[in-house]
């Protein structure tokens, strides 16, 4: 395998790739500090000590440091030790937030998922508190990243999201605590995106001096709203309700960013998920509409695409005709042009993007968007076409 990656490793889709098609064993660190001499500075002395005071409470030597990520309140670190290679995390949530995807994780192993273990301390915990701190313990997988420009890679994504989603089916918290249940308030929250599209839309009508965004955004926000307000009637039409009332009693979970980002293609060509920190109690449309929004919002909407990547889900965790009806419906929501401006009038983007940035980002979705409708609608008539090639499989 190409590289070591473990769960929760930073990093997306703007890694710089190489040119023979593989990557380094750990991926760089955007700041530099993974380089031996930034190591030798206090700051690396400082970073060694925690991670070998968390390894401290973990089996085997460690014979090696090296810090992958660091964003304050989230790191990440490869460590070599004589049992192995390892991924320790520093953690944002809570003691019940690990407990439950500790346990998810191990459910979903058994089930047939492939996503690195979590690693138990010498005395059987899920984690290690330091200095009110919390550290998790994953084992290391090498592997490259996936790619979705290319068609066996892409369908490999979409089988292994359907074998999550399949392998969480029935996770049952022996706590009873889930880290997240907003799936049965999902009305609620779609009239409260509106709202802030609605208010986003006032605050930009009401400005003195409106920037090209603000315009921009004006001239689409009447029929995007539309759109939205439709999406909502258009999951009740689809059944949606009753699949949320199933969804209470046999539960399944979504990965909520099941993208190239977060997995791994061995050297044994099978697909590994890591990254557990967002797992909720949802529909597998979800997952579904945030890997096609994810695909195709690089250019206009591809029906073949779609029908192919539907397909290659449908052959692992088959769906419904009602269900796929749902997916249509959930995927009308304008959630791209939703995210866009919430960055903008929000000021959520951390980068701080310029204008010209947050322009250029707002057009694209636009544009996406206006191109996802006539697909999503010829994709209805093609529904039978994808729930039959799953009963071929």
């Amino acid at each position: 395998m190409k590289r070591t990656v473990g769960k929760g490793e930073a990093g997306r889709s703007r890694r710089p790739r190489r040119t023979d098609g593989r990557r380094p064993a750990i991926r760089a660190v955007r700041s530099g500090r993974s380089d031996p001499a930034d190591r030798a500075d206090g700051a690396g002395r400082a970073y060694e000590e925690l991670v070998s005071k968390v390894m401290a409470h973990y089996p085997g030597k460690v014979r090696s440091i090296r810090l992958v990520s660091d964003k304050g309140k989230k790191a990440v670190w490869a460590v070599s030790t004589d049992r192995g290679e390892r991924i320790v995390k520093k953690v944002s949530f809570g003691d019940r937030d690990i407990d439950f995807m500790a346990y998810a994780v191990d459910y979903m192993r058994k089930r047939g998922l492939r996503t690195p273990a979590v690693i138990r301390t010498a005395d059987g915990k899920n984690f290690v508190s330091l200095n009110e701190e919390r550290f998790v313990v994953f084992e290391a997988v090498r592997g490259r990243t996936p790619d979705y420009e290319r068609k066996e890679e892409l369908r490999l994504i979409m089988r292994s999201m359907a074998q999550f989603h399949k392998a969480s089916r029935g996770i049952a918290s022996p706590t009873r605590y889930y880290p997240s249940l907003l799936l049965y308030v999902w009305e609620t929250r779609k009239r409260s995106n509106i709202e802030r599209l609605t208010a986003w839309k006032a605050e930009a009508a009401a400005k003195k001096k409106q920037t090209e965004f603000d315009r921009l955004f004006l001239r689409h926000a009447d029929p995007f709203l539309k759109q939205a307000e439709q999406s909502i009637e258009l999951l009740k039409r689809a059944g949606f309700e009753a699949w949320v009332e199933e969804l209470r009693t046999n539960k399944s979970l979504c990965h909520q960013d099941f993208a190239a980002g977060n997995l791994a293609i061995g050297d044994d060509g099978q697909l590994y998920v890591f990254d557990m920190d967002a797992l909720t109690v949802d529909a597998p449309i979800r997952d579904l509409r945030k890997i096609l929004n994810k695909v195709m919002k690089k250019g206009v909407w591809d029906l073949e695409r779609m029908v192919a990547m539907l397909k290659a889900y449908q052959e692992v965790n088959p769906l419904t005709s009602k269900q796929y009806r749902a997916l249509v419906a959930e995927m009308s929501f304008p959630h791209l042009v939703y995210g866009q401006a919430s960055k903008y009038y929000k000021k959520r983007e951390k980068t701080e993007w310029t204008e010209e940035k947050h322009l250029e980002k707002l057009r694209d979705m636009i544009a996406t968007e206006r191109s996802k409708d006539k697909v999503l609608q010829a994709f209805l008539g093609r529904i039978d076409e994808v729930i039959a090639h799953g009963r071929k499989r």
